[in-house]
Parts: structure tokens; C-alpha cells; sequence
């Protein structure tokens, strides 16, 4: 159980270790919250390298249900843009980048493209 353990803790630091010496940032749209019995899980999409994603982010926030379809900065590694870390805390308020990101989440954008 102790080996699981300090495996666990040492996968997530080379997790986020690759995360901030491969790091992109961009913006991403929280789509919803998934509970569990015990727990929860967020899920955003965001756009990279020409493609959508759709990602766990880890937990919801608190008072999820009021920040659905809110958009949060993103960090994402330009090795695997599938290794991300949202940070809840800091609500995006550009609307140009939002406009950006909405317009590429779009079905309309993919038939175009």
C-alpha cells in the first residue's frame, strides 16, 4: 500500500512536472460535472493545435452549477495537449479569445474547415 502510494505521488509530480517545462497556455469552456458517490470530476473543451478536445480537469469547483459554460485558463503540455491543469480560480473575461474559442467549438467550424 506504501509503494501505491509514492507511486501515485510521484506520477503526479512527473505529471505536472512535464506540464511547466512543456507548457502551453490557452483558454477552455467548462461543459459540466460528473458526480460519483464520494467524488466529482470537470469536464472542459478546449482548442489546440487544430483539434477539440474534451478533458477531465480534476475536481469541479465549488457552486459548480453556477460556473458551467465559464471559461478558465488552461495550462497544457505541447508534448501531450491531453495533460492539462485548469485553474478555477481564474475566470477568462477576454472576449476576444472566447469569441475565438466558442467559434472553434462550433459544429459550423468544422464543416468550414
Amino acid at each position: 500500500m506504501i509503494i501505491g502510494v509514492i507511486y501515485m505521488f510521484i506520477k503526479g509530480y512527473k505529471y505536472k512536472q512535464e506540464i511547466e517545462t512543456n507548457r502551453g497556455e490557452t483558454i477552455c469552456k467548462y461543459t459540466f460535472c460528473k458526480e460519483y458517490p464520494k467524488t466529482n470530476s470537470a469536464f472542459v473543451k478546449y482548442f489546440v493545435n487544430g483539434k477539440v478536445y474534451r478533458n477531465q480537469a480534476g475536481r469541479c469547483p465549488d457552486k459548480y452549477s453556477q460556473t458551467i459554460n465559464k471559461y478558465y485558463e488552461l495550462k497544457y503540455s505541447k508534448i501531450d495537449p491531453n495533460k492539462i491543469i485548469v485553474d478555477f480560480s481564474k475566470e477568462a473575461k477576454d472576449k476576444a479569445l472566447i469569441a475565438e474559442l466558442e467559434s472553434k467549438l462550433t459544429f459550423k467550424y468544422w464543416m468550414e474547415h
